[in-house]
Parts: structure tokens; C-alpha cells; sequence
């Protein structure tokens, strides 16, 4: 009975701790309720929502846990320009003149999904300002190389047919296809639209995401999924805040590489041969990774998971932002949904900034790929192309550069660029479905193996989150509680 008791009082959301300067306020501790008992440790890995949530609960609990991160800043796939500790040839800016981030430039989680949402909670908690983005933009279509609002576009037929699509996808029930077989019998002239607002959106193209699970995934949500940007914050404080008690806890610079969960203890290798043991093990490590091998398992994973993983897909991810002297493409504007160098560019300081004048542009898939390939130089020469197509010519025009003549990039664009697919640590954006995949491949993903080895992760989410912070830090709630029964010996 007792152990049930210390069961149900699992808190999801225990230690707030001192708020950093930005956000100018703290919370008080929540009562963590009682202690379980337990002489071993568990060791997560990844410093991302997931396994920071997953570190709270079970500290908060007197769990003995520590965390192991492989890059050199907590926070996973939210980060952002303001928090950027280093300056490589994937992150350059003027640094003399800093206007391009008069407000939150965020490389990875850009806006939030629900208010009422599992991150929308927090934010709502710390009591932040935010920008209701259904509220202050009006979002643009590219058609037939022409940018109209969707009430110039009432009169179009297949832009109608196309959004009632969008809009239906949470009752989706048909045959277990690509998005590209699912929209087949809708006009083309709406397909890059429709790969913008779906396949870009969700991570990849429609040539290559399933429309089955992500309905599912979509019906499965519980909150509004109205989408919102922090006001002044950046994400990542927003995250480290909520958890800075636990911030002690984690080891920066310690890439796992191999995990021997057949031995008692656990013994974890890291990339420069040391070896850390550990009772529990929890993995918030991308799909990516796991996919392609970047940690081993000894013994190798259950056939059920590497099955659930050959139906996932994870692929590059490009974040470029652009600041330029003049909006050309609309004061009010927020998403431009429809390109096809870029599928979609969204008017980040919508809301935020004073200027409105900075473009945030986020490339998922195959075009992706392509353009990182290319290198930033050629990359920025096309999709400034492309907005030339559009707005004649002011994209080139008014495009911010380098002025400074004493510098050797002088008259050079200035840019933020964030190839995560370059990144050693993610390579690629986040998780999506395929064509064939279900929820038990979900389920199967985050299956506890042999009451030792736990998995947790935006991907492992069957809450209709799967891809966004929300979603991980759910998965972070799931794989505590997994970790507890196992210690309390409640199955």
C-alpha cells in the first residue's frame, strides 16, 4: 500500500528553482511527496526537455541520478542564438552590429503548440510574455507565383479543397499511404502549399511522411493547439530555468557510445574510452541515433524496437534566418506557406520586434539535404531567389550586409544558419512517421528492456506531441514513472 501511495504522488513538476535574470520571477518547490526508496543510480542520457523532466521527477523523489549530455549545452534541439557559445562557419553574424536579435532567435523549437500544453504550462506558470501568433498575423499562400492571404483566395477552388484537407487530417481514415498518395486527388497546383503546411511542417516532405499515424497523432490531442512565441524569453532559459536545481546534475562533453545493460551494473562507454556504471539507464537520445548506430547496445535492442525505428524517420534540418532593412512581404504577415526552395518562411519578429524585418526559414527533408550540401553561400543565393520571384527583386535589394569596411566579410549577407543535420549530436531536425507506422510503434519505441534500460524522447510520444517540446517533455513524465514502478516493483 505504502508503495502505491508513493506512486500516485509523483509530481510533474517539482523543483522550479531561482529564476535566471530574464525571467524576473521565481516559483516555489512543490511538496515532491514521499521519497522512494532505493540504493542505486540512474543515469539519462541527453540534457534535453525529456531527460530534464525525467532528472527532476526522480531527483525530487531522492533517486540518486545524473545526467550525461554529449554536446557542450543543455537544452537538446531547443536552442538559441542569444545562449550560442560558439562561432563556427554553421553560425555567423555581425557581431559589431546586432540587430538581427532584437528579440528570441531560436534555432531549433521556434513557437509552442497549446497554450494548455505540457510546455504551454510551464511558460504559463513562470508567467512570461507571449505573442498569440492566431491573434497578430495573418499567414500567406504562394499560388501560381502570386502571395495572397486566404481571403484573396476564397474564390479559388483548389486552395479551398487543399485547406479543407489541412484542416480534416485529425479524421483521416483511410489507407496507410505517403502524404503525396493521400493528396493525389487534389489539383497540383497546390502541392508545394500542402508539402509547406504538412511535410516541411512536420519534419520532412510529403513524398516521404505516413498520413495514417500522424493523424492519430493529431486526434490524440488533448489540448487546443493554438500556436504562440515567447514575447522577450528564449526557449532554452525558459527550459534551464525551470530546471536549475537539477542543473548540477549534468556532465556536458560526454558522448555515450556504447551501453552494456547485460552486465550488473549497467556499464556505460563514453567517446574518450571512460566508463560510467549505473543501475538504470535512461536513453533520450534522437531517433537518428539510435538508428544509425551512434550508441550500441550489449545486448543488441529488441527486434520490436529496431522494427518501430525502420518506420521512423528523422531527417536534415535547416534553420536560416535573414534580416533585412525593409518588410517587403507584409507587415502583418506570419507564415508565407508555398515555396519550393523554401517551403515556408515565417516572419519571426511578428509581434516581438519593433521592425518586423527578420525572416526565419526552416527547410526539413530531401531539400534540406540539398541545400546543406551546397554550403551557405549558394544556399542563401536561392532561396533569396526565390523571394526575388515574388517580391521583385526586394529580397536582393534589401537584404542586410556586412558594412563594416575594415572587416574582410564586408558587403557579405549577414545570417544565422543552423544545419542540424551537421550537428553530430541530432543529425536532423525531429521525428516523424512513415507511411507504414502505427502507435505501437510508439509505444514499442519507449518499452522499458529488462527493467533496466528506459527510453524516453519527443518521438516515444503517444499523446499527439510527437516532434515538439511538449512531446518530450511528456515522454520525460512517462519514462520517471516506468523507472519508479520498477524500483517499487509495481507492474
Amino acid at each position: 500500500m505504502k508503495r502505491r501511495k508513493a506512486l500516485q504522488q509523483i509530481s510533474l513538476g517539482l523543483s522550479a528553482g531561482l529564476m535566471m535574470p530574464q525571467l524576473l520571477t521565481a516559483c516555489k518547490k512543490d511538496d515532491p511527496g514521499p521519497e522512494v526508496p532505493f540504493d542505486g543510480n540512474v543515469v539519462i542520457i541527453g540534457a534535453g526537455a525529456a531527460g530534464l523532466f525525467a532528472a527532476d521527477i526522480l531527483h525530487t523523489k531522492g533517486i540518486k541520478v545524473s545526467v550525461l549530455e554529449a554536446s557542450n549545452q543543455l537544452g537538446g534541439r531547443i536552442q538559441s542564438f542569444r545562449n550560442s557559445n560558439e562561432i563556427s562557419d554553421s553560425l555567423l553574424f555581425d557581431m559589431k552590429n546586432r540587430t538581427i536579435a532584437d528579440f528570441p532567435v531560436e534555432l531549433g523549437a521556434e513557437i509552442v503548440f497549446g497554450p494548455d500544453s505540457s510546455w504551454g504550462k510551464i511558460i504559463s506558470n513562470l508567467n512570461l510574455s507571449t505573442v498569440s501568433l492566431e491573434t497578430v498575423a495573418t499567414n500567406r499562400f504562394i499560388l501560381d507565383q502570386s502571395v495572397k492571404t486566404a481571403v484573396e483566395l476564397q474564390g479559388d477552388s483548389d486552395f479551398l479543397q487543399s485547406q479543407t484537407f489541412v484542416n480534416e487530417l485529425p479524421n483521416y481514415s483511410s489507407a496507410a499511404v505517403s502524404m503525396k498518395q493521400a493528396i493525389s486527388g487534389l489539383s497540383r497546383r497546390t502541392d508545394a502549399i500542402l508539402n509547406s503546411q504538412i511535410g516541411n511542417y512536420y519534419g520532412t516532405s510529403n513524398d516521404t511522411l505516413g498520413i495514417s499515424l500522424l493523424s492519430q497523432d493529431l486526434k490524440a490531442r488533448t489540448h487546443d493547439g493554438k500556436v504562440f512565441s515567447m514575447k522577450a524569453n528564449p526557449m532554452q532559459d525558459i527550459l534551464l530555468s525551470r530546471f536549475s536545481e537539477i542543473q548540477s546534475l549534468v556532465e556536458t562533453g560526454k558522448q555515450v557510445k556504447s551501453i552494456n545493460y547485460g552486465s550488473d551494473p549497467i556499464v556505460i562507454t563514453l567517446k574518450d574510452g571512460s566508463q560510467v556504471e549505473a543501475d538504470k539507464v535512461i536513453s533520450t537520445v534522437p531517433i537518428s541515433i539510435l538508428k544509425g548506430g551512434g550508441i550500441s547496445f550489449s545486448p543488441a535492442l529488441p527486434g520490436e524496437m529496431t522494427s518501430a525505428l525502420s518506420r521512423m524517420g528523422m531527417d536534415a534540418t535547416v534553420r536560416l534566418v535573414l534580416d533585412f532593412k525593409k518588410n517587403f512581404w507584409g507587415e502583418d504577415s506570419g507564415f508565407i506557406w508555398g515555396g519550393t526552395t523554401a517551403p515556408h518562411y515565417f516572419s519571426t519578429g511578428i509581434g516581438r520586434s519593433e521592425f518586423y524585418r527578420t525572416i526565419s526559414i526552416t527547410i526539413n527533408g530531401a531539400k534540406a539535404a540539398e541545400l546543406s550540401a551546397k554550403g551557405p553561400d549558394l544556399m542563401i543565393a536561392e532561396i533569396l531567389a526565390e523571394l526575388d520571384a515574388l517580391y521583385a527583386g526586394q529580397a536582393t535589394l534589401f537584404v542586410r550586409r556586412n558594412l563594416d569596411t575594415t572587416d574582410p566579410n564586408f558587403d557579405k549577407i549577414i545570417y544565422i544558419l543552423k544545419d542540424w543535420s551537421k550537428d553530430e549530436h541530432f543529425k536532423g531536425g525531429y521525428s516523424y512517421p512513415l507511411a507504414s507506422a502505427t502507435t505501437n510503434d510508439r509505444i514499442a519505441l519507449g518499452k522499458p528492456v529488462s527493467n533496466k534500460l528506459f527510453f524516453a524522447g519527443e518521438a516515444t510520444d503517444v499523446g499527439g506531441d510527437a516532434g515538439t517540446v511538449s512531446g518530450a517533455l511528456s515522454s520525460g513524465a512517462r519514462v520517471s514513472e516506468e523507472v519508479i514502478k520498477s524500483i517499487l516493483g509495481i507492474s
